[in-house]
């Protein structure tokens, strides 16, 4: 029967998308709308978050699973900072219409972009809504007396909460901003986490989990037909918010309801997607209002496992020889008297050093990597443990297969040491040219000098590149970024420790082990296995398998 009636439901929310109709008629709708304030994408998983998590997974309640993203994006056309983004979530628009680049004075016309809440009870007046928050500069979001606004600290708003969601005359739609991971980030540093920002988020998943709770325990929650999004304005470097196209713009994106797919959304969502995704759980027509985000569709990846075999064309273990563990894959050839084989002091059995001098042909060339078919056309994965001794010169690559010289021709390089903006050191960053001349720089992450450290990067047919660090922290650290269009084949092969054409004049010092190249996109899942497994002493050949 629980199956039966899952499948009904399933099907009236594929109806509603194009009729404007509830998607559970006989059920009353209620939806619960959290932005977590400095909230990084990485950190759902990796701080104490079990109700985060709980949602995500699909575990809350029966009949309820949730369509999520760990590469959901911030908006893109002003900075990564609270005030834009706050208006985005609960308006639905970016900074070409609110016109607010910063945390100053508010200057939407409201009038014009009201926010969801507003919307909602225009549209259905007979609808309670209620806007709690920390910060008292969301008191000018879209203000309206049919709306009640509570402003409290995170701590009186926590034990609030929960009350307000389990009383029977509970308000219909409820949107809630928590500060508190922001004032952790600020305080201790996002990036590399601190214990205090850990705490801080875990601090705000408890109370998330007080407030599932309350709504689970009402006694017409068998009659309900609950929405709960959950996501962020921002996340975070350092004790900043970071770069656009970096820690700072990676956010989460959970939507859970009884009308969606289990599993991870395909593509790039937004943070802006909130207010449309709510307004059509309630049977609002949003065509005609002018929003920039569209509502969040139950689309989600076919995240089947699939072997590590699979798409492997370059494995180098660096055990005692340089060679190729994949039969008839691109052969390794040392270039230059700069490099040479560790057989000791490697991060497992042996590794590949690298020592830039005046000899610019040093490297690995994989000769052959340039004919490889890349799913797509644009799929590829790449995981390898890197130790830098010290400081490089200039912005050398760790891999890469494009001509470095212009970050905008085609292909994808790792570059060991750039700085991106003024106010941050040089750090590793992602680069990959895109269509019509353009480039994509992502990143950075913090040099551990001296330390191996884990890098992967995958990109799939969706366009959505992610990028990892695997610290001596024992952490996973992600960023991800849209670059639909780029191709990762350019015609010349990879290279580690030099560019494509094996001739920049900036080559890479350091260490290289447990290379890996496959030519399709790895899942979260999979990088994260060959992180953890390298980090307790175990090589890629030993997931393999026979």
């Amino acid at each position: 029967m629980k199956r039966a009636r899952h499948a009904v439901v399933v099907g009236l929310a594929i109806a509603a998308a194009f009729s404007g109709v509830n998607a559970a008629e006989a059920l009353k709708p209620k939806a619960l709308v959290i932005m977590l304030d400095g909230m990084r994408a990485d950190a759902v998983e990796n701080a104490v978050a079990p109700n985060l998590q709980m949602l995500r997974d699909g575990r809350w309640q029966p009949g309820y699973k949730c369509s999520w993203s760990l590469n959901a994006n911030t908006i893109l056309d002003a900075g990564t900072i609270s005030g834009p983004n706050h208006i985005a979530i609960a308006c639905g628009i970016t900074f070409k219409k609110h016109n607010v680049p910063g945390n100053g004075k508010n200057v939407c016309d409201h009038k014009k972009w009201p926010s969801w809440l507003v919307r909602l009870v225009s549209a259905r007046p007979e609808k309670k809504a209620l806007f709690m928050y920390s910060w008292k500069w969301d008191e000018s979001i879209s203000p309206d007396p049919r709306v009640k606004f509570i402003h409290g600290s995170d701590a009186a708003n926590y034990a609030a909460m929960p009350k307000i969601l389990a009383a029977p005359d509970a308000p219909d739609a409820v949107q809630w901003y928590i500060d508190e991971p922001d004032h952790g980030g600020h305080g201790f540093g996002y990036y590399p986490y601190t214990s205090g920002y850990l705490y801080t988020v875990h601090s705000a998943d408890r109370a998330i989990g007080a407030a599932l709770k309350a709504i689970a325990s009402r006694a017409t929650f068998a009659q309900e037909d609950w929405l709960i999004i959950v996501t962020a304005d921002h996340g975070g470097y350092h004790t900043g918010h970071g770069l656009m196209n970096g820690p700072a713009t990676s956010i989460p994106l959970l939507v859970c309801g009884r009308g969606f797919a289990q599993g991870r959304l395909v593509g790039t969502p937004h943070n802006f997607q909130s207010a449309a995704t709510a307004l059509r759980h309630f049977g609002v027509d949003t065509s005609a209002m002018g929003l920039d985000g569209a509502a969040i569709e139950p689309k989600v990846a076919n995240d089947a496992p699939r072997s590590l075999r699979d798409g492997l064309s370059v494995y180098l273990p660096f055990s005692g020889k340089v060679a190729n563990a994949v039969a008839g894959g691109p052969v390794p050839e040392i270039r230059g008297k700069a490099t040479q084989l560790l057989k000791r002091g490697g991060f497992l059995e042996g590794s590949l050093r690298v020592a830039a001098d005046t000899n610019k042909l040093c490297g690995v060339c994989l000769k052959g990597s340039e004919k490889l078919a890349f799913e797509n056309g644009s799929d590829f994965a790449v995981a390898m443990w890197v130790r830098m001794p010290d400081k490089q010169a200039g912005d050398p690559v760790v891999a890469s297969n494009k001509d470095w010289n212009r970050g905008n021709n085609p292909g994808v390089a790792i570059v060991a040491s750039k700085t991106l903006g003024k106010k941050y050191g040089p750090g590793v960053c992602i680069n990959t040219g895109l269509p019509n001349g353009r480039r994509n720089d992502m990143g950075p992450y913090d040099i551990e000098y001296g330390k191996w450290t884990f890098y992967a990067a995958t990109c799939d047919s969706d366009g959505v590149m992610r990028f990892y660090q695997g610290g001596p922290d024992g952490f996973l650290y992600m960023m991800s970024e849209n670059v639909a269009g780029a191709k990762v084949a350019t015609g010349q092969p990879f290279f580690i420790g030099q560019d494509g054409t094996g001739k920049y004049p900036c080559p890479f010092k350091g260490d290289v082990d447990e290379f890996a190249l496959w030519t399709r996109t790895l899942s979260h899942e999979d990088v994260r296995k060959v992180y953890e497994a390298g980090r307790m002493g175990i090589e890629i050949g030993e997931l393999l398998g026979k």
